[in-house]
């Protein structure tokens, strides 16, 4: 079980369920199909998959749960085209523009007729409660793709309480500070990868794919107004991954020293594989959040006026 993303988030309130107990809480909102009229369903599910019945499920101090959402897919063209077809032949029919009104009230109709022959698409997402750290890890990219998860975690357990992990300073100022003065802090390393953005014009972004992060033509760009605000970067030689600037993590990548300490870990069944993934994801991502937290808390203006120097 490998995580390719990182949100985390701050548990307020302290997190000490057992596997056991969060069990007898979830099974409350569990996942189903979506009938025939409904658009989609959440509830949860077993992380360790088909064949099992437990949905949550611990090992080394964390304990993980799953969210299913599935979702019936109608896409609105269909619905668009047919609606016109229909409008078309009522109003030929009787001679007359059809009012907003009734058209609003035909797509309803419409709509209510194709669902129940719309396919379904299931999508699962992975959380897991960190107790040492107090902290929620989620295996989603975005803050925004985090919201049905949370929305129904506080509803299965309304005394729960959480924040999103911020850092004091601009992340996107600190990425900036870093390639233009060409080294990253203790334990970290450039990549092949990043982009900058004008910050005056959301839309004005190079991309910069196996290219020297530091190299002048980069710095360049950024003296002359822009930032980064996505970076590719390696930690101890063990989790590749890029860092945007609103602290979300993605592209996470276990590296094969972590890899080959998996492969070493017997694993006698599916479930010892699981765990064995679950407890080396786990201890790399329990190290690793605090050293980028400070890392991105350390920065200075003073980097920004070197590099003008230099490059003047």
């Amino acid at each position: 079980m490998w995580f390719k993303n990182i949100l985390a988030y701050r548990l307020l309130t302290p997190f000490e369920y057992t596997a056991e107990e969060l069990q007898g809480l979830l099974i409350d909102q569990p996942s189903r199909p979506c009938g025939q009229l409904e658009r989609l369903t959440l509830g949860w599910t077993a992380p360790l998959g088909v064949g099992h019945e437990s949905l949550a499920h611990e090992a080394a101090g964390a304990v993980m749960i799953a969210l299913r959402k599935e979702e019936r897919l109608l896409p609105q063209s269909v619905v668009r085209e047919q609606l016109q077809h229909k409008i078309l032949a009522i109003e030929n029919e009787q001679g007359r523009k059809i009012s907003a009104r009734d058209k609003r009230a035909l797509q309803e109709e419409l709509t209510l007729q194709l669902l129940p022959k719309a396919f379904t698409r299931a999508d699962i997402t992975y959380g897991y409660f960190d107790k040492q750290s107090q902290h929620l890890i989620l295996d989603l990219s975005r803050a925004s793709k985090a919201e049905e998860f949370i929305i129904l975690l506080q509803k299965t357990l309304p005394n729960l309480r959480l924040e999103a992990i911020t850092v004091e300073n601009s992340i996107a100022r600190t990425l900036t500070q870093w390639v233009i003065e060409g080294r990253l802090p203790e334990e970290f390393e450039f990549n092949d990868f990043c982009e900058l953005r004008d910050p005056r014009m959301a839309k004005n972004v190079i991309k910069c794919l196996n290219q020297a992060v530091d190299s002048e033509e980069i710095t360049q760009h950024l003296l002359a107004g822009k930032e980064v605000f996505r970076l590719k970067m390696l930690w101890r030689d063990r989790l590749n991954f890029i860092l945007e600037d609103d602290l979300s993590i993605k592209r996470l990548q276990f590296t094969d020293l972590i890899q080959e300490e998996a492969r070493e870990t017997s694993s006698e069944t599916s479930v010892d594989q699981f765990d064995a993934e679950f407890v080396l994801c786990r201890g790399e991502i329990a190290a690793f959040l605090p050293s980028l937290l400070k890392a991105l808390g350390t920065s200075s203006d003073e980097t920004v006026k070197k590099a003008e120097k230099a490059l003047a």
